[in-house]
Order: C-alpha cells, then sequence, then structure tokens
C-alpha cells in the first residue's frame, strides 16, 4: 500500500502536527490585521503551518481575501507589484469578464493585456507590451490597497520564499525594501503574512536580519511567529498510528528513537519513518530501523558530499570538532588536535560556515542547522576523514 508518510509536498490543514499555539497566535494577528512574518530553515514546516492557519481562518467568521503568492521567480521591483496584482485578481476572478472589469476599474493607468488562456492548465494572466510609467507603477504597487476597498472586504496576503527577494534585488535592494514599507504601510485593509528561509548573506548577516533587524527596512513592520517544536509524544503516536492503520507495528521506543534520532525534525522524522515503515511488513525490528537510517543518509549522501566538497581543510576541520562535541574551540588541546591554528582562524572559519548556512550560532555556541547533514558527516564523512 501507499506509505502514509508525506514526504512530496507541504501538509493540508487536517494533516499538519501540533504547533496549536503557534497556529491560534498567527491566525488571530492576521484576523485583526497584524501583520506578521514567519522564518525558519528549510524543511521545517513552514508552509504547512500556513496551510492550517488559513484553514482556521477560512473557517472563522470572517470573510477576508485570501491571497498566495512564491516570490522564488520574482527579480525586480516592477515584477513583485505585477505579481502581486495578478495573484489578488486571480484569487476572486475565474472569468475573462471578471478580469476585464477589474483590470478596467482598478488598472486605468498601467493599461495591462489580459492573457486567455488556451488549455486547462494555464491561468488568466495580466500582460503589459511596454514597461509601464512611473504612474503606471504607482497605480500596480497601490493595487493591494485599492483592491480590498473595490471589494469591500480585508486582503490577508501571503508572501512566500520572501527570502529571494534580497539577492535578486540585489545592490538596490534597500532602497526597493524601504518603498515596498512605505507602500504596504499606506493600506488599510491588507495584511501581510511573509514567509522565507534564514539564510546567511555574504555580509555574515541572515536575510531575516538583513530584513528584519533594528535599523532594517521591516524593523517594526511585522511580528515574528516561531514556528515550534513537535512534541516527541504527539509525533510518536501519529508514527504510530500510521504503522497501525496498514496492519504492521511499530513500537514507542522505535517511534521515540525515529524522533530523537532526527532531533524532531518535522521532514526528516517523516522521511525516517516512511523508510522504515516501507521495511515492515508485520512487527518493526532493530534491523529495520537501521536498514532505514542506512537508507536515509545514502538518498542524502549526494547533496551533502556536495556540501563538503566546497569547505576548506581548517572548515572540515571545525566540523569535525563540533560533532565531537566540542565547546571550548580555543582551548590549546582542540586547536592542536583538530589543527585550527588559533582563535582568530577559529571565529574566520566559523563565520565562514555560517554564511554557508552550515551552522548558526545559538546563545553564542555553535550548531549544525541540518540534523540530519550532521549524523552523516559525523557518522560517515568523518570515518575516512583524516586531518591533514
Amino acid at each position: 500500500m501507499n506509505s502514509p508518510f508525506i514526504i512530496t509536498r507541504p501538509l493540508q490543514a487536517p494533516e499538519v502536527l501540533g504547533r496549536t499555539a503557534g497556529t491560534d497566535w498567527l491566525a488571530s494577528n492576521l484576523l485583526k490585521g497584524q501583520h506578521s512574518v514567519v522564518w525558519d530553515n528549510p524543511k521545517t514546516g513552514k508552509s504547512s503551518l500556513i496551510n492550517k492557519v488559513l484553514m482556521q481562518i477560512r473557517k472563522a467568521e470572517q470573510d477576508p481575501v485570501i491571497c498566495k503568492l512564491s516570490c522564488y521567480n520574482i527579480r525586480s521591483e516592477n515584477s513583485l507589484y505585477a505579481s502581486m496584482v495578478n495573484a489578488l485578481i486571480g484569487s476572486i476572478a475565474g472569468t475573462l469578464g471578471e478580469w476585464e472589469k477589474i483590470t478596467k476599474d482598478l488598472l486605468p493607468l498601467s493599461k495591462p493585456g489580459i492573457f486567455v488562456p488556451r488549455i486547462h492548465e494555464q491561468e488568466f494572466a495580466l500582460t503589459f507590451d511596454t514597461c509601464p510609467d512611473e504612474e503606471g507603477v504607482r497605480e500596480l504597487a497601490l493595487f493591494p490597497g485599492e483592491f480590498a476597498t473595490y471589494l469591500h472586504r480585508p486582503v490577508i496576503m501571503v508572501m512566500e520564499s520572501f527570502h529571494t527577494l534580497l539577492p535578486a534585488f540585489g545592490n538596490e535592494s534597500r532602497s526597493i525594501f524601504q518603498r515596498i514599507v512605505k507602500t504596504w504601510k499606506m493600506f488599510d485593509r491588507v495584511t501581510f503574512l511573509i514567509s522565507g528561509c534564514g539564510s546567511v548573506t555574504s555580509t555574515g548577516y541572515s536575510v531575516y536580519r538583513e530584513l528584519f533587524d533594528v535599523r532594517k527596512p521591516f524593523h517594526g513592520f511585522a511580528e515574528y511567529i516561531p514556528l515550534g517544536t513537535i512534541e516527541e509524544k504527539e509525533f510518536s503516536d501519529y508514527i504510530i498510528r500510521n504503522f497501525a492503520k496498514a496492519g504492521r507495528v511499530i513500537s514507542r521506543d522505535f517511534a521515540e528513537m525515529i524522533y530523537r534520532k532526527m532531533e524532531g525534525h518535522p521532514y526528516y522524522v517523516q522521511y525516517f519513518a516512511d523508510l522504515c515503515f516501507s521495511n515492515t511488513k508485520g512487527y518493526m525490528n532493530e534491523v529495520m530501523y537501521l536498514n532505514g537510517l542506512e537508507e536515509l543518509m545514502e538518498i542524502f549522501r549526494q547533496p551533502f558530499e556536495l556540501i563538503c566538497r566546497d569547505l576548506t581543510n581548517p572548515q572540515i576541520n571545525f566540523l569535525r570538532a563540533l560533532a565531537d562535541g566540542v565547546e571550548q574551540f580555543s582551548s590549546r588541546e582542540v586547536l592542536e588536535k583538530y589543527m585550527l591554528n588559533s582563535s582568530a582562524n577559529i571565529y574566520r572559519v566559523r563565520d565562514a560556515l555560517e554564511k554557508k548556512s552550515i551552522i548558526e550560532i545559538i546563545r553564542k555556541k555553535p550548531e549544525f542547522i541540518d540534523p540530519l547533514f550532521r549524523l552523516w558527516f559525523k557518522e560517515r564523512y568523518c570515518r575516512t576523514y583524516w586531518i591533514q
């Protein structure tokens, strides 16, 4: 039978485990018009949480227009505004007549054309034969607020993959984001939910800090909603329940071992449980658990090898020390054992690894961002690596 564990797509609302407090907090924010931001590492469940929140909002008595836009392929300020307009119109208009009416009423200056789909998979979309003039661009930028007023309904604008805009806008990013924030603050009935991954930029700051830190463009604009963890018992119960649906049995001990081995990382827990499920015909045992773990590390071997290929020897040595549980990196014993040379060199290496989004600094201590990479690095890479 098909596996009950989901690893190929974001979870739909009924499938999302835990995080009830964060869900209620975020849903309440959006319903009362408080801009919010959800920011975390890749594959930690941001999209799944948002799906759960939006379902909760749809069940509320209020009737906001909910619009989702992924920013992954947006490369300019004008493109952002045009994409938002397309997404907003598409969220309520399903016929050519509806698109034409909204365009005529709200976009007289930019005067876009309308692409009419010829096949089922395509969608209506605005087209621009020439770039709109300054007034036309401003019309597009102000469209979300005008749209909400036009419909007499609040609008919730979900901006996913927002972190991709920072490198896309390049050297002009700060001035562009300042204009964006200034414009968005003017809207009366539009609430933004910003979502992204906290990768580290060339300056050593995470994208989140580059945008939302003090003296940064989005500082004070949105309230940060942490994802939080999924409790071990809830995830273990979920694993046991899914095995039972197929007439298979996994003990609580093994379910908890899966959770702990992946440090509660939701994507990896699902993936590991899926492999164990596939290996089990009746009762799961230790051999099936170990086989599932080996398969998981083999599946991710190639991308992990590519990460290590681009690291210098000092960076590898630092990660080896970190994987071994070293805390006092500047001690003479550690400097000699791992050939880290000096305290100054340690700081340079640490900063480089942080910029490459391999480690993060939590309470002034370095930690691996990816728990499976940490496990693979320690148990696979370091077994055959020799310090030069």
